[in-house]
Parts: C-alpha cells; sequence; structure tokens
C-alpha cells in the first residue's frame, strides 16, 4: 500500500503585516506629472524668449530710439514726468521696415519720478530720408497732449 505524500504544513502568519505588490502605476503618475509640467515651464521659457526678443529689437529701431530721445529731451515732458524718463515693456503698434522705407505706428508707456504717460508715434520713411512724424506727442492723463513734432531737429 502505498502512502499518500505528506501534506505540507500551513504557513503561519508571522508577526509583521505583509506589505501588497507595489505596482508602477505611482511612477508613471510622477513622470506623466512631470512631462506635463515641463512642457509647461519649456512652453513659458520660450514665450519669455520671444518677448524679449521682439522687444530689443523694437527698442533698437532708429524711429523708436528718434521719439523715445525727443520725449527724454523735451522740457514740458520733464515737467510732466520728471526725470530720469524710462520707459515700460508693453509696446503697442508696428513698425515696418523694407530696403530702407518704412512705416511705424507705435504707443510705449514712459515712467517718471512725478507719473505716467504714453508715447504715441506715426511716421513714414522713404529710402534714403529721415522719418517723416504725422504724429508724434506725449499723453499725460488729465493734461493736453505734449506735442513733439519739430521740436528736435531730424538728425
Amino acid at each position: 500500500m502505498d502512502t499518500p505524500p505528506p501534506i505540507p504544513s500551513p504557513v503561519l502568519p508571522s508577526s509583521s503585516p505583509l506589505s501588497a505588490p507595489k505596482s508602477g502605476a505611482g511612477k508613471w503618475v510622477l513622470v506623466g506629472c512631470g512631462g506635463c509640467l515641463t512642457l509647461v515651464v519649456l512652453g513659458m521659457l520660450g514665450f519669455a524668449g520671444l518677448f524679449w526678443t521682439v522687444t530689443t529689437a523694437i527698442k533698437s529701431a532708429d524711429v523708436y530710439q528718434e521719439a523715445f530721445e525727443r520725449a527724454q529731451q523735451s522740457p514740458q515732458v520733464q515737467e510732466a514726468l520728471g526725470t530720469p524718463i524710462t520707459t515700460g515693456w508693453m509696446f503697442e503698434g508696428s513698425i515696418n521696415y523694407v530696403n530702407g522705407a518704412g512705416t511705424a505706428h507705435f504707443t510705449v508707456p514712459l515712467n517718471g519720478p512725478k507719473g505716467e504717460a504714453s508715447l504715441v508715434a506715426e511716421a513714414d520713411k522713404k529710402a534714403g530720408e529721415a522719418w517723416h512724424y504725422s504724429v508724434l506727442e506725449v499723453r499725460v492723463p488729465g493734461r493736453a497732449a505734449i506735442d513733439l513734432n519739430g521740436a528736435i531737429a531730424p538728425p
């Protein structure tokens, strides 16, 4: 007669609790959130870089520099805003320049110790000539606009 195989003894639980098997889902959630966050941060950095590049290009344009210089040197603007006069970051408008000719229509915020204002310029340029301003003025809230057209002879 064959004897049956021995029955294994049951494993008794130990005093330490059994831990559930860990899945990799938690790690993938962190990687997924980190990936989205990385894309958001890269998008913001890209936008900031583009904004800085465009702002630098605009501020280096001769029509912008000439208009700002006229505003800085105007005794009426100095009296209204104080000195030093600086520009803000927000630029509204456009400057188009092709083959020595162009158009410019823009508004730039001006700041000084006494207050704020807006520099408004509309100008055209023919190749080989200086910018001709149809509008070049500083608008101070609560006051009449300060006309800078002809305040300083163009170079």
